[in-house]
């Protein structure tokens, strides 16, 4: 049965993020200019609507349960938006927010782009920060929630309620350990096809144009092992006989650390696009949408310095 929000006190949710915040009833009051009594029977109150204890005692202060959280997570978004909405006219500073932007991504935006792009963020806030969330099945649904900012992927999501921009694009390539004992210096298609490859599950494999290109008769990849991150395939390939195929970038960051070579894809591919994706309803945030130029300013940075 759906909540009917007309029964629960909409003042409790900034004192429940005071609280997750702060860690501590006293600090929560504090901020909020409230009584430590007051706080402590605001939270009870929260507890009964939500039906959970919504914090444990540490030695820290308060840790926020699983639920409170999952909780924190859209609450915090939604105050946020609010507060944009009632108040139009003032300006987002990013140099004053603390507020944290979640993108929906795989591994390889970790480690290839997060530390440049933070590096890039710290130019202009020392507060805001960036958590990525694991690409999961039915990660749309956390952008259209707003329990994500964005999400980066190869592949435009079919949903009018999420918006998206080609960002950048990202070339593919083939690594093979250096000391490899039948491929070095290039690969022929033949050996393309006869080496063991190490592949990501079918969803990853599926955003690669390798289905097109192998999809003639004859064209299969033999499958020697399978990972679920990017970072894994270079790490077996340069440990092993087994080859993979990459984004570039990837493979040139990379290489020396896992004694790889980096070889042409062995017939003419198209390059992946990489989408920038983000929920309509956060269109006209204004913080989003700085962050969002942000983002679009560092793929650009990015493609200047590979061409």
């Amino acid at each position: 049965m759906k909540l009917n929000l007309r029964s629960v006190d909409l003042n409790l949710l900034p004192v429940f993020v005071a609280v997750v915040e702060e860690g501590q009833l006293s600090r929560a009051a504090s901020r909020l200019g409230m009584s430590q009594p007051a706080v402590s029977a605001a939270l009870q109150r929260l507890r009964l609507t939500v039906d959970d204890v919504l914090f444990t005692r540490t030695r820290a202060g308060l840790s926020p349960t699983p639920r409170a959280q999952a909780l924190y997570q859209q609450v915090s978004a939604g105050l946020g938006m609010l507060g944009e909405a009632l108040d139009p006219g003032r300006q987002f500073d990013p140099a004053s927010s603390d507020r944290t932007f979640r993108i929906i991504a795989v591994d390889y935006f970790e480690s290839l782009m997060l530390g440049p792009l933070v590096a890039q963020m710290r130019q202009q806030s020392e507060q805001i920060s960036v958590q990525v969330l694991s690409q999961a099945d039915g990660w749309e649904k956390q952008l259209i929630s707003a329990e994500a900012d964005f999400a980066l992927d190869s592949e435009l999501a079919e949903d009018d309620r999420l918006n998206a921009e080609v960002v950048s694009e990202e070339k593919l390539a083939v690594v093979v350990r250096r000391d490899h004992p039948h491929i070095q210096e290039n690969i022929s298609l033949e050996q393309f096809l006869q080496a063991e490859h190490v592949v990501l599950p079918l969803r990853d494999r599926r955003v690669l144009p390798l289905d097109q290109v192998l999809g003639k008769p004859g064209w299969r990849r033999k499958i020697g092992a399978q990972v679920v991150q990017y970072g894994n395939l270079l790490s077996v390939a340069g440990a092993s006989d087994l080859i993979a195929t990459v984004p570039l970038r990837l493979a040139q960051r990379m290489a020396d650390t896992y004694q790889l070579q980096v070889l042409p894809f062995p017939v003419p591919v198209k390059s992946v696009p990489i989408y920038l994706i983000w929920p309509v309803a956060l269109e006209n945030d204004q913080a989003h949408r700085w962050f969002r130029g942000l983002l679009k300013t560092f793929f650009s940075g990015l493609d200047a310095l590979q061409t």
